[in-house]
């Protein structure tokens, strides 16, 4: 039977039948004629731009081809987000449909499920450009001839106003943490801005309490220590009188080490002290942000009487 045929088969199903770019003769499937004809030209399409139809890849398929591709090329943080943003959100919904017949549609589903499902708008919106990156390699790779997110909005991120430290709760938290054994956590996040997991991955060789000094070289992310995602990250820099008198309150109580961890992993303690102080809970991340916000936009006095 010669390529391009379109015959009706026993069965009542208008068939036709075409060679792929390898020579395999391959059969297309419709009710009627005019629709068997769409496919076959967008067969022939396919197969003249070099597309290999994806007859059996799905789309959780394709996300592990995808994430071990880029294994080498971005940071293990950056790949273990991403593995867990596939395997928890796009796997278990969407990993059997099969590439070729992904939809926008099917697409648009997903995104409703997850928000009905609580996920945050911004979490969603990850999901959809992570999504979407995974197709365009699909694309890149002649999988499919066109991403079926192009078309598909993600849901709006709805932002919240920040609840910012005023200069008094600064200093009712910096008074509240004094002589804790987290004391030079809290401080160092709150007038130092360094991230929890940079004030936890500091070691005693880090610090220059002569020159009043911190090096920041490593953080700590998902109880395990790395290296910081960037270069700009690491950084040396100047102590505030209250945070250098901190770290030295914390060096002699644990009979000033030359070396070793300063800290360990924190999860509670901060909330706990924002609390004793009439601020809400939240995350020690949260906090640490929203009172270094506040430090940044107040002014210099102002910061100097809040911190010295």
């Amino acid at each position: 039977m010669s390529e391009g045929s379109v015959f009706v088969r026993g069965d009542g199903r208008v068939c036709a039948v075409y060679k792929d770019a390898k020579g395999k003769t391959r059969y297309l499937y419709a009710k009627t004629k005019t629709e068997v004809r769409r496919k076959l030209r967008q067969a022939l399409k396919n197969r003249d731009e070099g597309i290999i139809p994806p007859s059996k890849m799905t789309v959780g398929n394709l996300l592990d081809e995808w994430l071990e591709d880029m294994r080498g090329d971005v940071s293990h943080r950056t790949w273990l987000n991403r593995e867990g943003f596939a395997r928890l959100h796009l796997k278990p919904t969407i990993g059997t449909k099969k590439l070729g017949t992904l939809t926008g549609d099917d697409v648009r589903k997903l995104y409703r499920q997850k928000l009905r499902e609580g996920l945050a708008s911004s979490t969603v919106k990850r999901i959809h450009e992570l999504l979407k990156q995974a197709l365009r390699y699909a694309m890149r790779l002649n999988y499919i001839h066109a991403n079926p997110t192009a078309d598909v909005k993600p849901p709006t991120v709805k932002t919240r106003e920040m609840e910012v430290l005023t200069p008094e709760q600064v200093k009712r938290l910096l008074a509240t943490v004094r002589g804790h054994r987290w004391e030079c956590v809290v401080v160092l996040g709150a007038v130092c801005g360094l991230r929890i997991g940079e004030a936890l991955s500091l070691r005693y060789e880090d610090l220059d309490l002569r020159a009043g000094t911190v090096r920041v070289r490593r953080t700590v992310w998902r109880y395990n220590v790395y290296p910081p995602k960037t270069p700009s990250s690491r950084r040396t820099l100047k102590l505030p009188l209250i945070a250098l008198e901190a770290l030295r309150r914390h060096c002699e109580t644990n009979g000033n080490p030359e070396n070793g961890w300063c800290a360990s992993l924190l999860r509670t303690e901060t909330p706990r002290h924002l609390k004793a102080i009439g601020v809400g809970g939240g995350s020690a991340h949260y906090r640490k942000r929203v009172c270094l916000s506040q430090l940044r936009f107040i002014s210099c006095a102002t910061v100097r009487r809040a911190c010295c």
